[in-house]
């Protein structure tokens, strides 16, 4: 069923015409954007004082995230949304390990964009009849 599955929620956001296969890249690459804002968005506000709407993002992001197979991201989204939760306005926060759990997030991000252009050449030598 289509309506459920959140690559196709973005391409009808976008209002797209093509296929889900030849917008894969860039669907993929939105959806970690979108998360890369939320996480621009908790350095900003710092972890001890998320706004609720920033903590709901993140659950919608962790929840649309493990809906498209992307586990380990969902996990990593989970996990810190969890432990932001336990810290908001504490006085004293506790050393979780919030930090290395964003700094993860980070590089996990930066990994999947390489995936990214690495399949967007990949798909673009495969296709040209010169090669």
């Amino acid at each position: 069923d289509e309506s459920g599955c959140i690559l196709w929620q973005y391409l009808r956001k976008e209002n797209c015409e093509m296929t889900y296969s030849d917008r894969k890249e860039e669907v993929f690459e939105n959806l970690l954007d979108d998360v890369d804002n939320l996480l621009e968005e908790l350095f900003q506000s710092g972890y001890d004082t998320i706004h609720d709407s920033t903590m709901q993002a993140l659950q919608r992001a962790a929840e649309e995230t493990e809906q498209i197979g992307m586990a380990y991201l969902s996990s990593l989204l989970h996990t810190l949304a969890a432990g932001l939760a336990v810290r908001r306005h504490q006085i004293h926060p506790p050393e979780d390990g919030m930090a290395a759990v964003f700094a993860e997030l980070n590089e996990y991000l930066y990994l999947c964009r390489g995936k990214i252009a690495c399949d967007r050449g990949r798909d673009y030598y495969l296709a040209s009849p010169d090669v």
